[in-house]
């Protein structure tokens, strides 16, 4: 199975094209939000306006002494820390929610070493937007009563949310319960449950592990991303990638994977039940996975997938094969039966659409299994050096589409 190569002058030429399209696509992500609530500031000599308001400052630690009902704090500060000591901050719920209007909790923008810990976030939009900003800590907050997002993160590094509570945030399939875009950011210990769309995350050099995040549709979102991690998730719910390379989706277990457009994505380790490869996904790599017993593979004319990394391949619940030597390694290939869709029965169809050289006779068992003490580091992964920029992931996309689409033409 061979894989693709890109002409270098390609590469470059897509690559100035994805740079225009992404600022193009990312500059209204985080637009001024407009008219706000009425705002409480810490502001950056540390003094807290109104002076009215029910904060409580002791060195650098501002902590609430009642709830904050229909304002929006900004902090203004670094070097701080926002303790809601189990006090809510409250949006207006009755505005109509409309994502950008304004109806925020806290809004920090271009700070650094700010940890807010401890706030309950109800109504309104948005709990938390973060914006230019390194070093934030968010953890051990909750989210919930009728607000539309948890967190909403742009262009900012250094960023930990641990430890936090998102519950029933929205119904939307359009707006993500957390929205991340940046580098060097960590989700970790997180509860998302009872929303439709979970975690969306675009940049490069991130960490989403140890969480438990239940959805209807997207669980997790990778998008324009590289070089992230899963890992050690228990997902009820479709993780999608779109537009990523050279990510690592590792001791996971999920109810399905939809790769869309995006190559070198290796999946290793998972329990998954179902499938989904599109014609824009290539050479990504499948090894060590327990797939279970009827699983779904529905394959929209992907191609260059590999099913195992040239000695170790998956464990196929329903595999029958036998293993003559005890090596662990079924004695002949498992043949991969492929769902989709016909236009001429007007129906799916199934197909012999690829097979696993190297199936396993039992779960493959890690030597480091991951557990929440473990702290993932995507810069000890074994991923390539590639700058940390949004339009390094939109080019990989479009080169992709060209790619394939060139491939066909030949045919």
């Amino acid at each position: 199975m061979k894989r693709v190569t890109i002409p270098l002058i390609l590469t470059l030429t897509l690559f100035v094209a994805g740079a225009l399209f992404a600022n193009l696509s990312f500059a209204n992500f985080f637009p001024d939000p407009g008219p706000d609530l009425p705002r409480i500031y810490i502001r950056s000599d540390g003094n807290v306006k109104p002076e009215t308001v029910p904060i409580e400052r002791t060195g650098d630690i501002y902590k609430l002494t009642n709830n904050v009902v229909q304002y929006t704090i900004e902090i203004q500060c670094d070097d701080i820390v926002l303790d809601g000591a189990g006090y809510s901050i409250l949006g207006s719920a009755s505005r109509i929610k409309g994502y950008d209007d304004g109806n925020n909790g806290v809004i920090v923008n271009g700070r650094n070493n700010v940890n807010i810990t401890r706030v309950n976030f109800e109504q309104g939009d948005t709990g938390i937007r973060i914006s230019g900003s390194t070093n934030i800590s968010v953890i051990d907050n909750t989210f919930s009563n009728g607000l539309l997002t948890g967190i909403i993160l742009q262009d900012s590094t250094q960023v930990l949310i641990e430890n936090n509570e998102f519950t029933d945030l929205q119904t939307d399939i359009e707006v993500p319960s957390v929205s991340l875009n940046g580098s060097k950011i960590t989700f970790r210990n997180n509860t998302l449950a009872g929303s439709a769309y979970g975690v969306k995350i675009y940049g490069a050099s991130n960490v989403i592990s140890d969480n438990k995040i239940e959805t209807t549709c997207h669980s997790i979102e990778l998008n324009a991303a590289y070089s992230t991690l899963i890992t050690g998730n228990k997902i009820t719910g479709t993780v999608l990638l779109a537009g990523c390379s050279n990510n690592k989706i590792s001791g996971n277990n999920m109810t399905s994977i939809r790769l869309l457009i995006g190559s070198n994505n290796t999946l290793f380790d998972n329990y998954i039940t179902a499938i989904e490869l599109s014609e824009f996904a290539v050479n990504n790599t499948f090894y060590g996975n327990t797939f279970a017993a009827g699983l779904e593979v529905r394959f929209n004319d992907a191609e260059t997938t590999l099913w195992d990394n040239g000695t170790i391949g998956n464990y196929w619940e329903d595999y029958n094969g036998t293993d003559s030597n005890g090596d662990g390694i079924g004695d002949s290939p498992y043949v991969i039966t492929g769902v989709k869709w016909d236009n001429d029965v007007g129906g799916d169809v199934s197909f012999a659409a690829d097979q696993d050289n190297y199936p396993l006779m039992a779960p493959f068992i890690t030597s480091q299994s991951t557990t929440t003490s473990q702290e993932p580091n995507p810069e000890k992964e074994t991923f390539p050096a590639i700058p940390v920029t949004i339009a390094s992931a939109t080019a990989v996309a479009v080169v992709v589409s060209l790619m394939v689409y060139f491939k066909k033409r030949k045919r």
